[in-house]
């Protein structure tokens, strides 16, 4: 440990892990029990001459009981105000190293899975993200640390601060680290399903919970090279800010490299039939099965870096999409719809990725 662990900090990592704090004290510390079976006591202030050693005696017990190395406790323990996630796989350390190649591959890959999601969760969803990042992705990106490395440890462990949220709404951090969960395990539900139907195209509806071609890659990587091998990737969130979103760790079978490369690839392929159309809604359909929340759209559409004037049908993300749509036809109002395009019975069809009003547009006569 480089920074002292403090008291303050200490107590409150206790609380949240279970532990409870008993009435009293006992000779000046605090006593802390965990189900009954277990005792620490921690130091009332931060400037005892024995602190140093009554600390590390707190991270041995608490190492034992959580199965993880003192160091990482003690990073956990010494920063409330950060959310983690974490890789094990065949090119993370093992024994307290790896291989260099490795070790790039780990550590860019962990960068562009955060990025990706970050990017998907300030500017939303895309099959590809083109050019530089924002700057307050870059920004977030400067902030993360990694580590600890630990000679018994077989972790990569990515900690990602938090920084000061709009009042009523997560920090950008928090919300890519939900974003990125909720696409892991949306991937992994998605791999199940094509082992069961060789269908690849049920990744497709994922890009609009921010999966996109530079996620895929980059989880793809952990698998290492083909066919691949298990992989696990965790989350945790920050004390200091608890979550209603469960923390979870995801279990990659062998050979989901492969798969995702050829997700990535398909990806990319889509981005290539990016489609936007701007207009008045024409048609509504909600009929159930495969014709669920799709309107017709008539107005300016662009395929591509062609533009013209027509129609086409849009399936829209949710129920609540369709609600706005439903709206905006009743009262004439324009919409936007972007996103992908798919074949559909002989027809082409706007997957909408983003989809709501828009006052810039002028409306059309029908």
């Amino acid at each position: 440990m480089t920074t002292p662990l403090s008291v303050a900090d200490i107590s409150s990592y206790l609380a949240m892990t279970g532990w409870s704090r008993q009435p009293g004290d006992w000779r000046g510390a605090a006593v802390w029990v965990h189900e009954g079976d277990h005792e620490i006591l921690v130091p009332g202030t931060d400037d005892l001459g024995d602190g140093p050693r009554r600390v590390r005696e707190i991270l041995t017990l608490l190492a034992r009981l959580e199965g993880r190395s003192r160091e990482d406790i003690a990073s956990d323990i010494g920063a409330p105000m950060a959310d983690v996630q974490w890789y094990r796989a065949s090119i993370v350390p093992v024994d307290g190293q790896f291989r260099l190649l490795d070790a790039v591959t780990a550590l860019t890959s962990a960068q562009a899975a955060l990025g990706a999601a970050a990017r998907a969760a300030l500017t939303g969803p895309r099959p590809v993200y083109d050019g530089v990042a924002p700057k307050q992705v870059r920004d977030l990106l400067d902030r993360v640390w990694i580590g600890p490395i630990v000679a018994s440890g077989d972790l990569l462990t990515v900690r990602v601060p938090l920084e000061r949220a709009t009042p009523g709404e997560p920090p950008l951090a928090r919300r890519t680290l939900i974003l990125l969960q909720r696409a892991a395990a949306l991937l992994l539900e998605a791999g199940a399903e094509v082992h069961r139907t060789g269908d690849i195209s049920t990744f497709d509806g994922l890009v609009r919970h921010g999966v996109s071609a530079e996620l895929c890659q980059a989880l793809a990587r952990f698998a290492g090279s083909d066919p691949g091998t298990r992989f696990e990737v965790g989350f945790r969130w920050a004390r200091a800010l608890p979550s209603d979103v469960p923390a979870r760790r995801l279990v990659f079978d062998a050979e989901t490299g492969r798969l995702l490369r050829r997700v990535a690839h398909r990806l990319r392929r889509l981005h290539s039939d990016s489609a936007s159309v701007t207009g008045l809604i024409a048609m509504l359909v909600d009929i159930g099965g495969e014709d669920r929340f799709r309107v017709q759209v008539r107005g300016d559409v662009a395929i591509g870096g062609a533009e013209s004037r027509g129609s086409i049908w849009v399936r829209l993300p949710d129920e609540a999409a369709y609600d706005v749509a439903v709206e905006a036809h009743r009262s004439r109002a324009p919409v936007r719809a972007r996103g992908t395009l798919r074949e559909v019975s002989g027809r082409r069809e706007l997957t909408a990725t983003t989809f709501g009003t828009v006052t810039d547009h002028r409306s059309e006569e029908t």
